[in-house]
């Protein structure tokens, strides 16, 4: 009892352990069990020869006579029941998966979360959290649960194609969802293959049904991506017939065709049948289309259907080009008559603005010569009177000075002048005695008494000269 009690206490703690130890872990054990059997074989095979009642057959079973002791015995057939019980009655459920158990009574369980649970003798099946469906070009090199290289669609046309892309679909996270999961499909391979695939196979294909093969090659590449994506998650559209007309390319004649169109309701959404998905609780978690493949003749019409709406374009751009470049020309026409008009008309301005400037210039030097010769006029004028009023002010100035002198002469006699006169004759006649040398410095033979007196009677005559000259009457006169 000891030994099964920490036997279930180790398998409670392994939920514990890492995954790449308990790995470690189980190769040990793995390794440790083979090193015992080899042991024992060694030790049967040593005792064997000891004991000659002992005996081994090829098949490593042992006789009836062989005496093993008991406590050996005890602690292998332990052992052989706890490895035996504990995978019977304990499991593991690993992260991004979900394990469903069914116990013998019965009752189903569903293990959500990463970790050890009871089976007690049950059955289990484990599903994925998330299936993923590759159905791209490139091998998802068994990462997918469902792996497949495109899904074949047909078109309207009746053209067929294929369509590449990657799908995820998470699985209901309640339990009693999950139970009605399983009990209808019973394993994650049928809910992939039976429920999952075949869903979106026939989703892909009615998105095809509602549009030709040129239309999901051109532009409605997007709608496709939705209208897919959303039949996968919601179900399938209600579709009802229009009557659409079109002509053929051969011989441009009108037909009348019934295509499938999405029938919406009042809300102006579109109607859809009962969703599995819905019911069973699946998600889409992730939905792509990378790329699209058609069929050759599809291709084909395609390209000559491109190639001729490109001549089309191409002669309307041509003939569009063409009558640009007419109108081009037109107008350039019309812009140098009125480039040509308009420089004559320039010039025209230009030669009557020029001509208004020499007359104005003409007037102007014209009117500055009047002005001029006005002004010379009136600077000669003024000239003259400046003559006039010079002359009568040197006249009226003479005549003031002749008759103030006139009059101050004949008020004194012209004495201040007379005195000025005389003062200057005496001045010069002093200095010119003043050189002389009165008395002879060498007197030889009988001196002449009358020399000093000749000097005087000299001095004399010149005063008498010169007052006689000035006519300056010495005398005083009396008031």
């Amino acid at each position: 009892m000891t030994l099964l009690a920490l036997s279930i206490l180790i398998i409670i703690g392994w939920n514990f352990i890492p995954s790449d130890t308990r790995k470690k872990i189980i190769s040990t054990v793995i390794g440790f069990i083979k090193v015992v059997f080899t042991l024992l074989i060694n030790y049967w095979q040593s005792y064997s020869k000891t004991n000659p009642d002992f005996k081994i057959n090829p098949n490593l079973k042992m006789s009836l006579n062989m005496n093993i002791p008991s406590k050996i015995v005890s602690y292998l057939g332990i052992g052989a029941v706890v490895f035996i019980l504990i995978p019977l009655n304990f499991g593991i459920n690993d992260a991004g998966e979900r394990t469903l158990i069914q116990y013998p009574w019965g009752t189903l369980m569903v293990k959500f979360t990463p970790g050890i649970y009871a089976k007690c003798f049950g059955s289990t099946e484990v599903y994925r959290d998330v299936i993923t469906f590759d159905f791209d070009k490139q091998n998802a090199k068994g990462e997918a649960s469902l792996d497949f290289p495109g899904i074949n669609v047909r078109y309207q046309d009746g053209g067929t194609g294929k369509v590449f892309g990657k799908a995820r679909f998470a699985l209901p996270n309640t339990e009693e969802v999950m139970i009605k999961l399983h009990k209808d499909f019973r394993s994650n391979d049928a809910v992939a293959y039976k429920l999952i695939k075949t869903l979106v196979e026939e989703s892909m294909n009615l998105t095809a049904g509602l549009m030709s093969s040129e239309e999901a090659y051109a532009e409605k590449r997007g709608i496709f991506t939705l209208w897919s994506e959303e039949q996968i998650a919601s179900g399938k559209f209600f579709t009802e017939l229009k009557s659409v007309e079109e002509k053929r390319e051969a011989t441009n004649e009108a037909i009348v065709r019934n295509v499938p169109v999405i029938k919406y309701g009042t809300d102006g959404l579109p109607l859809h049948h009962n969703s599995d998905f819905k019911a069973y609780g699946i998600t889409v978690s992730g939905f792509q289309i990378t790329d699209w493949d058609f069929e050759q003749k599809t291709l084909e019409q395609i390209s000559r259907k491109r190639e001729a709406t490109m001549g089309i374009i191409t002669a309307k751009a041509d003939a569009e080009r063409a009558r640009q470049e007419a109108l081009t020309a037109e107008e350039q026409g019309k812009k140098n008559v009125m480039v040509d008009k308009y420089a004559k008309e320039q010039e025209k301005v230009q030669a009557v603005v020029d001509a208004e400037k020499e007359k104005e210039v003409a007037v102007t030097k014209a009117m500055q010569g009047v002005l001029v010769a006005e002004q010379g006029k009136l600077e000669a004028e003024q000239k003259r009177l400046a003559a006039v009023a010079y002359k009568q002010e040197q006249i009226l100035r003479g005549e003031g000075d002749g008759e103030y002198k006139r009059l101050v002469m004949s008020a004194d006699g012209a004495l201040t002048a007379k005195l000025t006169a005389w003062q200057a004759v005496h001045i010069r006649y002093a200095e010119a005695i003043e050189k002389q040398k009165w008395v002879p410095e060498i007197q030889m033979g009988a001196s002449n008494q009358n020399g000093g007196s000749a000097a005087t009677d000299l001095i004399e005559m010149l005063k008498a000269q010169t007052a006689k000259e000035l006519k300056l009457d010495m005398t005083v006169k009396a008031n």
